[in-house]
C-alpha cells in the first residue's frame, strides 16, 4: 500500500508540474496563462506594425510565452532582445522558457499533451525530433501572416525562406544560415598558378584537371575526400535535376547519376588524387584532414567551419561552391534553427511580428551577434560585416554569393521515413564498391530493390 501511494504522489505532482509548464529560464507560467490567452480579446492582434517597429494602435496587453535552447550567451542576448521588442511595444510582454539542448523537444512533447505550447519557438523543420508536432497539426502555418505590416520577409532570398517549409507550406522562419562549400586553401593556389574559381567549377572535370596541378604542390595528394556520401552526393545528383532520396521509391537519382559518380570517386583514389579509401575511413574531423596537415588543398565544409581551418593552420582559405552551381543552381542554403509558432496560439499575428522584428531588425542583431548563424537578411548581414571575425565574414560574404549571384535553389523535399537505413545500407554499397568487392552498377541494382523494400516497412 505504501508503494502504491508513493507512486499516485509521483504522478500526481507529475500533473501539477506539467500544467504549471514551469520555465527552463526562471520564469513561472500561470497555469491558465494558456486559457488567458484563449480568452483574451484577440483584436489587438489585428493592429499592424513594421519591423522596425511602429507602434500598434490598440494597447490591449498581450503576453507572449517564447520558448529556446542554447547557452547562457544566447540566453541573455535573447532576454534583452525581448526588453528591447517590449520598449518599442510596452503593450506586448514575454514569458522566457529557455534551457539547453538536452531535453527540449521532450518537454514540448509534455506541454503538447496538455495544449500548453508556448506561443513562438526556437524550433527545427524537417527533422525527426519536430516530424510529430506537423503531423499532429501543432504548429502554424506562417504563409498566412506573411507581409510588411506582420512577418516582413522581402529581404530573404526565395532559397534561404525554402528551408523552413515542408511539403510547400512555412512553417518555420530560419533564424540563421548554413551552406555547404569546398574550402579551398589559398596560397596552394597560387602555387599551382591556378585562379580560384570563386563562383564555383563548371564540371567536375575542370576540377579534376585543377586537383592534378594541386597534388604536384602539396606532393601527396590534391584534396581530401570532396566526394563525400553524407554530403556531396546529394548535390551531385542536383546538378542532373535529381535527389538523393524519395517518397515511394526511397532514392530520387538514376543509375547514370550513381555510377558515374563512383567511377569519378574510385578513378580519383586510383590517381591520388583524393587519399586511399581506408585512410578516408580513418580521418575523422577538421583537425585531422588532409588539408589541415598540409598533403592537401581542398577540403569539404560547411561556412560555419572554416574558422576551425584557419585556427589549426594559420592559413587564410576560402569558400567555393559546388562545381554546376552556375549552370544548375546545386547549392542550397540551410537554416541553423527555425522561429515557429503553435497552431494553438491566440495571439498569431503578434507573434508573427515579433519574428519579423527578431530577424529584421538590425539593432536588435548587434545583441544577437550571429549567434545563431549568418542572419537571414541581407540587409542585417551588411549592417553586421564591420563586426564580424574573420571566419564570420567568410560566412557571410558567401552565403551572399550564393544568394546574389543566384547560385542556390530550394533545398531538397525532406527525406522519407527510412531514410537513415538507406544511407547505412548507402555507406555499405560505397565500402563494397571502393574495396573492389562490386562495380557500382551491381551496387545500384542492390540498391534500388532494398530501399523500395526499406520505405514499404517503414510506410
Amino acid at each position: 500500500m505504501k508503494l502504491t501511494w508513493m507512486s499516485s504522489l509521483i504522478i500526481a505532482l507529475a500533473a501539477i508540474m506539467i500544467l504549471a509548464g514551469c520555465s527552463i529560464g526562471g520564469s513561472n507560467i500561470d497555469a491558465n496563462s494558456n486559457n488567458n490567452n484563449s480568452n483574451s480579446n484577440q483584436t489587438s492582434d489585428t493592429n499592424t506594425t513594421s519591423s522596425t517597429g511602429e507602434q500598434p494602435k490598440s494597447e490591449e496587453p498581450i503576453e507572449l510565452r517564447i520558448s529556446w535552447w542554447g547557452g547562457q550567451a544566447r540566453h541573455d542576448a535573447t532576454n534583452q532582445v525581448l526588453s528591447m521588442y517590449s520598449e518599442l511595444h510596452p503593450h506586448v510582454t514575454f514569458l522566457p522558457e529557455f534551457q539547453g539542448y538536452d531535453g527540449y523537444f521532450q518537454k514540448l512533447t509534455l506541454q503538447a499533451t496538455t495544449n500548453n505550447m508556448p506561443d513562438v519557438m526556437q524550433f527545427y523543420v524537417g527533422s525527426a525530433d519536430t516530424q510529430q508536432f506537423y503531423d499532429k497539426g501543432l504548429i502554424a502555418s506562417l504563409d498566412g501572416l506573411l507581409g510588411s505590416d506582420l512577418l516582413d520577409v522581402s529581404d530573404v532570398s526565395d532559397s534561404a525562406l525554402s528551408t523552413g517549409k515542408m511539403d510547400g507550406v512555412l512553417y518555420g522562419i530560419p533564424l540563421g544560415l548554413n551552406a555547404y562549400a569546398f574550402v579551398v586553401d589559398k596560397a596552394a593556389y597560387e602555387a599551382a598558378g591556378l585562379t580560384i574559381p570563386e563562383h564555383g567549377y563548371d564540371s567536375w572535370e575542370q576540377l579534376e584537371e585543377h586537383l592534378v596541378k594541386l597534388k604536384a604542390v602539396t606532393a601527396e595528394y590534391g584534396a581530401d575526400d570532396l566526394l563525400t556520401l553524407s554530403n556531396t552526393f546529394r548535390y551531385y545528383a542536383r546538378m542532373f535535376g535529381q535527389t538523393q532520396y524519395a517518397e515511394g521509391t526511397g532514392i530520387g537519382f538514376d543509375e547514370q547519376v550513381y555510377v558515374s559518380f563512383y567511377q569519378m570517386k574510385k578513378r580519383w583514389i586510383e590517381q591520388g588524387l583524393i587519399p586511399p579509401y581506408d585512410v578516408i575511413l580513418t580521418t575523422t574531423g577538421i583537425e585531422n584532414s588532409m588539408t589541415v596537415k598540409g598533403s592537401a588543398a581542398v577540403s569539404p565544409g560547411y561556412t560555419n567551419q572554416i574558422g576551425t581551418f584557419t585556427q589549426a593552420t594559420g592559413k587564410e582559405y576560402q569558400l567555393v561552391p559546388l562545381p554546376g552551381s552556375r549552370t544548375a543552381k546545386v547549392m542550397d542554403l540551410r537554416g541553423s534553427q527555425f522561429m515557429s509558432i503553435s497552431a494553438n496560439s491566440a495571439h498569431k499575428e503578434e507573434a508573427a511580428r515579433f519574428i519579423s522584428y527578431f530577424i529584421n531588425d538590425i539593432e536588435a542583431n548587434k545583441v544577437l551577434n550571429a549567434e545563431r548563424g549568418i542572419p537571414v537578411a541581407s540587409k542585417v548581414r551588411d549592417a553586421l560585416k564591420e563586426g564580424f571575425n574573420d571566419a564570420q565574414l567568410a560566412g557571410m560574404e558567401y552565403i551572399n554569393l550564393l544568394t546574389e549571384q543566384d547560385l542556390a535553389s530550394p533545398i531538397d523535399p525532406p527525406p522519407p521515413a527510412g531514410a537513415t537505413e538507406i544511407e547505412r545500407l548507402m555507406m555499405d554499397l560505397e565500402q563494397q564498391i571502393l574495396f573492389n568487392v562490386i562495380t557500382p552498377e551491381e551496387a545500384y541494382a542492390t540498391l534500388k530493390e532494398e530501399a523500395l523494400k526499406i520505405i514499404e516497412r517503414n510506410s
